[in-house]
């Protein structure tokens, strides 16, 4: 073979080789794929999925004009509480305050027609109506997950009938009343707790004239009690519709027509209609809303999970292995129960997520951690 042919065969051998390089990545020269054992993330209950803590502060407006509207409450009050006594995770207190009326507060003058006005102590619950027992000489001021019948309970309690008093209605002065240090032990038996969201609502005809107080200085006071933490105060208002009155839609003088408007927007709050058919569909929304802002709790995971393999569960035991049926083992379910938020790495809990009652469990959440070389060399499983 001479030299010429012997060259063109090395050459055609090396481009030969070359083009074939140019293909994909033959498997020997790639490093197999990780292999990782699922990551068990313990949680006690207390650090987890503490029982979240709620103040429900009923502001009811017991002037003589409320008559019909305390009894639209009542009426309602139900769809409201459906949505958070089943919730065997939520611990609230619910406690009923009536507004007050410092402008007329000293007045001692006789009307002819209605006598010497009756005014009720600031910032002091009434006590509980439609107890089983009310023998007790220190009568409860406020439901709890131990009252019996509370629905029952709740319904009697908003309704506190009218008077002949207040006049200049107060509805926010009673509400920091509440929360302050003193009364609250002394008089309320501990109704406000500092770590607890606090959820007021309001039953009203009339606007606010706490005297030096407007509703974003209210509301920014409320705020402040929790420490600036926006999301922990929550504020609700029964309201007529002072656009559309009519014979069965009256308001108080020219009705809720600044301080309260500004308190529903500067907090985001919600408005019920109580001038509308629907009025008890916006009470359970009320309702609603509040459980999914008290009850969703986030838990934050040490590492990125790979969702195919991410179990959850609610046990006692070293795993969350078992069937459905042993009783200290409660697996949690995607999506009903939990969600998980990729963009931030969290486990959502759902604010329905019903619990049983293991003693010592903890919240086991388990996955094998996703690999990121293995997701940019592509070695991954598409969903």
């Amino acid at each position: 073979m001479n030299t010429l042919l012997k060259n063109n065969f090395i050459f055609l051998g090396l481009g030969l080789f070359i083009l074939s390089s140019c293909g994909g990545k033959s498997p020997q020269f790639q490093a197999p794929s990780e292999v990782f054992e699922p990551i068990t993330q313990e949680l006690s209950q207390a650090d987890s999925l503490p029982d979240p803590k709620v103040d429900i502060l009923f502001v009811v407006d017991n002037s003589g004009s409320m008559k019909g509207y305390q009894q639209k409450l009542a009426d309602n009050i139900e769809l409201f509480a459906n949505t958070f006594f089943d919730n065997a995770r939520l611990n609230y207190h619910i406690g009923v305050v009536p507004v007050y009326d410092s402008k007329y507060l000293n007045d001692k003058t006789v009307y002819a027609t209605s006598g010497v006005r009756k005014m009720n102590p600031l910032g002091e619950l009434v006590p509980l109506k439609g107890l089983d027992s009310e023998s007790s000489e220190t009568k409860p001021l406020y439901i709890t997950r131990d009252t019996a019948n509370p629905k029952e309970v709740l319904k009697q309690t908003v309704l506190l009938g009218v008077q002949w008093g207040p006049e200049a209605e107060e509805s926010f002065s009673p509400v920091l009343a509440v929360t302050d240090v003193q009364r609250n032990k002394s008089i309320n038996q501990g109704f406000y707790q500092k770590d607890a969201y606090l959820a007021v609502i309001f039953l009203t005809d009339a606007d606010d004239v706490t005297p030096g107080l407007s509703g974003e200085d209210f509301y920014q006071q409320l705020v402040d009690l929790k420490q600036g933490d926006r999301s922990k105060v929550i504020i609700a208002a029964a309201l007529p519709n002072i656009d559309k009155l009519s014979d069965s839609c009256k308001v108080d003088g020219r009705g809720p027509i600044q301080s309260f408007p500004a308190l529903l927007s500067i907090s985001g709050g919600i408005w019920a209609n109580l001038c509308s058919d629907n009025f008890g569909q916006q009470l359970a929304q009320i309702g609603t809303e509040l459980v999914q802002r008290v009850a969703t709790q986030k838990l934050q995971l040490k590492y990125t999970p790979d969702i195919t393999t991410l179990t959850v569960c609610y046990t006692n035991l070293d795993d969350c292995k078992g069937t459905e049926e042993n009783p200290y083992l409660q697996v949690l379910h995607r999506p009903q129960d939990y969600t998980f938020n990729p963009e931030t790495n969290e486990i959502l809990i759902s604010p329905y997520l019903k619990l049983q009652r293991i003693d010592g469990a903890n919240l086991k959440i388990s996955a094998k951690p996703l690999s990121l070389g293995n997701y940019k060399s592509k070695r991954f499983k598409t969903l």
